[in-house]
């Protein structure tokens, strides 16, 4: 919501039209969520969602395990993906382009926190040809606090000059990715939540002392414990790393999800 915001107001500030259209619902902090930004020449009349988009976005590399992120895009189109790897390593294959930049290592580097936000603005703004560099800098001035301007204007800067060339996907093996079925109650934590996560929390038995102050603030209740020690079910992990803070021995460390 944040970088549809801002990708919109560094449009406005060159002159043309621009319409961000946020995507709100009842997702929790980490959920996947959708927004849509429209740029012309001329002032733009259309007020609905974007269903047959010229380009898509990704600041998650992991969406695409439970979204096809590529539906409706027009052909010839362009994909920009945070992603560690190249374009043969999204599992992305169809009749568009794509373009890899690894935002969150570079959110990591230099804010501290995996917030793509800005990192993928600056590549957006290399392979789009949407908008300059100095356009987008101004517009993260404008929309975000004094104090983190400065650190988010370098992000966008290393992903401008980060960011991979688009190569065409066409003659890409399409990876299919099938999202399994809960085996939860139907309740607040029933659903699937491995894909919201950019870290992962992980236990270390020997130092697992079984206090259960991991299995009490867990929120997703997503920590078993078995014979005294303390497990994580992955697939109602988001990652929020509260478990690691409760743990007063040290037993429970974070990984960066593979993706």
């Amino acid at each position: 919501m944040t970088a549809v915001r801002i990708l919109a107001s560094a449009v406005y500030l060159e002159g043309r039209y621009t319409q961000a259209i946020p995507m709100y619902g009842t997702e929790r902090r980490g959920a996947p969520v959708v927004a849509f930004c429209r740029i012309d020449e001329s002032r733009i009349r259309e007020r609905d969602l974007v269903h047959e988009p010229d380009m898509v976005v990704v600041l998650d590399p992991l969406l695409t395990k439970t979204v096809d992120v590529t539906e409706g895009l027009k052909p010839g189109g362009l994909v920009l993906i945070n992603n560690p790897g190249n374009y043969r390593e999204t599992g992305l294959s169809g009749n568009f382009r794509v373009a890899t930049v690894d935002a969150t290592k570079i959110a990591l580097e230099v804010l501290g926190r995996p917030i793509t936000n800005t990192a993928i603005l600056g590549a957006f703004a290399k392979v789009s040809g949407q908008l300059k560099l100095v356009s987008l800098e101004e517009a993260i001035k404008n929309e975000l606090p004094d104090r983190i301007v400065s650190s988010n204007v370098e992000a966008a800067h290393m992903a401008f000059e980060g960011v991979s060339e688009p190569h065409d996907a066409s003659a890409l093996p399409r990876v299919e990715r099938a999202k399994k079925a809960s085996t939860k109650p139907l309740i607040s934590y029933s659903r699937e939540v491995a894909d919201w996560r950019v870290f992962h929390p992980v236990v270390d038995g020997d130092k697992c002392v079984g206090c259960k102050r991991c299995w009490v603030y867990c929120p997703e209740a997503a920590i078993t414990m078995n014979g005294g020690k303390a497990g994580v079910s992955y697939d109602y992990c988001k990652g929020c790393g509260i478990c690691i803070e409760e743990c007063r021995v040290g037993a429970i460390r974070s990984e960066r999800e593979a993706v």
